[in-house]
């Protein structure tokens, strides 16, 4: 942190235009792999990187260092107490282990008891007391029952503990499979429903048709109305893609900046180039408007391919990659399929 303070500081001293930028790259990093914390939600952690990253371009550096020790602080907060958490459920298994061994071993002393209390009066049939063995036979009983009503006990309480990780960690799993800003799949899940989607149509032979598609001169949109607008552009495309492709089975990720990747599973190339149309003419009806009143217009290219026999995953992608190129180059606004 020293390190940081004194970095900062020479900053505010010398032109430092390129470190300036280096320091609002890992900003924008930062934020673009940020967590929930219990201050702020994921987004709001994310926009205060990113306002950040507009301060150190500006050479406003005051705030990023209080900024980045509060985030730091909650986001270690957060881990310890997740981890808190898995300690007192791992706790709370053993010990539940641990009493339920002591009872049993309790109980099996007792029954232990009665039963050799039965034996040695079966080894003497004119000693036998029918009263106490009737006494010996409900105590037994009452053991094995209330054995049996603990198990239950123990096994409810267990189950939902259990539930509550499971649900956690199944929240978990969405959100590392899903772009934060956009809401749909990222990149890692693309990749991984690709490789799948590969495998499904080696074993049954299922058409699988892949669109790749680009936000024309996005770039200019950052440049001209910043980063913010630029990040609710992608936004209003995704809701429009997700519209046309709303199957349960197709599958919409944002692949890198401003490229989204769907993958449609049981679709010719002759069914998924009438969705890349619509999905062009849905965002072209619905140019993107400022809070100012501008609109927007926006426009995208897109790449269609299907999936070949014995076609690898990446000979795949970049068959429909190599496409999406074409559409650009040819003057974009296009769509390009084979």
């Amino acid at each position: 942190m020293n390190r940081l303070r004194a970095w900062l500081q020479r900053l505010c001293e010398c032109e430092a235009s390129l470190e300036q930028e280096l320091l609002a790259r890992v900003l924008e990093v930062l934020g673009k792999h940020a967590f929930e914390t219990h201050r702020r939600r994921r987004e709001e952690n994310r926009q205060l990187y990113l306002q950040l990253s507009h301060h150190a371009r500006a050479g406003k550096y005051a705030s990023i260092l209080p900024a980045l020790t509060q985030q730091r602080t909650d986001e270690q907060q957060l881990v310890e107490e997740h981890l808190n958490d898995l300690r007192d459920m791992a706790w709370h298994l053993l010990n539940a282990l641990a009493q339920i061994t002591q009872t049993e071993a309790q109980d099996d002393t007792t029954l232990r008891q009665h039963l050799q209390q039965l034996s040695q009066q079966a080894q003497r049939p004119d000693q036998l007391d029918v009263q106490t063995l009737r006494l010996a036979l409900r105590s037994m009983t009452e053991v094995i029952a209330r054995r049996e009503q603990r198990h239950q006990q123990t096994l409810r309480e267990l189950q939902g503990q259990i539930h509550h990780l499971m649900r956690e960690l199944e929240q978990a799993r969405r959100e590392s499979t899903t772009d934060a800003l956009t809401g749909v799949y990222n990149r890692r899940a693309f990749e991984t429903c690709l490789q799948s989607t590969v495998a499904v149509h080696r074993l049954f032979h299922y058409p699988a048709t892949m669109l790749l598609i680009d936000i024309d001169h996005f770039k200019q949109v950052n440049d001209t109305y910043g980063h913010a607008t630029g990040d609710a552009v992608l936004k209003a495309v995704a809701e429009q893609i997700v519209r046309v492709c709303k199957r349960r089975s197709d599958f919409v990720a944002r692949y890198g900046g401003e490229e989204f990747a769907v993958i449609l599973r049981e679709t010719t190339l002759r069914d998924a180039h009438k969705l890349a149309v619509q999905i062009a003419q849905q965002v072209q009806q619905h140019p993107f408007t400022l809070p100012t009143g501008e609109r927007i217009q926006i426009t995208v290219s897109i790449g269609i391919s299907e999936l070949r026999p014995d076609e690898e995953a990446e000979q795949w992608f970049r068959r429909t990659d190599a496409l999406l190129y074409q559409a650009k180059q040819a003057g974009r606004n296009r769509i390009e399929a084979a």
